[in-house]
């Protein structure tokens, strides 16, 4: 009997091993394999209704020009003229009592009601004398 198992290439228990780990990678390979089809083959709930009649928010009032600010460093207040594109419609004044440009456009937004890159982008500063005003 010994003579016989030298010639035999792998014994029974090793040939037993490498099977059942074939099997068990096929049994892997399969399931992963269903998994993954399954997951791909979904179909995903979309909305059937695509709302297209909406109007796109204007970025600027078509009323507002420009907004000139005079700065007035030594009485620390500024004074903000709304140009307006209308020439019936008389210009605005308000009146701040800031300096810093930030502050003032900050301001300006929340008196408007615009957004602060509107404000920025109509803005022109202009730092006058006490006298000038």
């Amino acid at each position: 009997m010994r003579k016989h198992r030298r010639f035999w290439p792998l014994d029974l228990s090793v040939l037993r091993l490498w099977l059942s780990l074939l099997v068990l990678g096929v049994a892997f390979w399969s399931i992963g394999q269903l998994i993954t089809r399954q997951i791909l083959e979904r179909t995903y709930q979309t909305s059937r209704y695509v709302i297209t009649d909406v109007q796109p928010k204007e970025t600027t009032p078509q009323a507002i020009a420009t907004i000139r600010v005079g700065i007035y460093p030594e009485s620390n207040t500024a004074e903000a003229r709304v140009v307006a594109n209308d020439p019936t419609l008389e210009a605005r004044i308000l009146e701040f009592s800031l300096i810093e440009p930030e502050a003032i456009e900050q301001a300006i937004a929340k008196e408007l009601d615009l957004s602060l890159q509107e404000v920025s982008r109509l803005v022109h500063y202009k730092v006058n004398s006490p006298d000038s005003r």
